[in-house]
């Protein structure tokens, strides 16, 4: 598993807790976005790290289903296979 790595050190590509997220990883979004009019949610479900975007990732969820999720909404899964992320 990734070390944790604080959000103040410029790293943009951590969630929730500061963990930071690779390509492939498999995540869980634990927040909704708060703004009306946001995207579709998928909270509480798992999904897959596929891409990066300027400010947020792209999760494949298991409805095949492609997202663009900010990462600060994600948290790494601790019962992904090893090598997985």
């Amino acid at each position: 598993m990734p070390a944790a790595v604080s959000r103040l050190d410029g790293d943009r590509w951590c969630d929730i807790e500061g963990t930071r997220l690779g390509l492939f990883c498999w995540v869980e979004q634990v927040e909704e976005a708060p703004e009306p009019g946001a995207l579709p949610s998928r909270l509480g479900q798992r999904g897959e790290v596929v891409g990066r975007g300027l400010e947020s990732l792209f999760v494949r969820f298991p409805d095949h289903a492609v997202l663009s999720v900010p990462p600060q909404m994600l948290r790494l899964l601790s019962d992904a296979t090893p090598g997985e992320c």
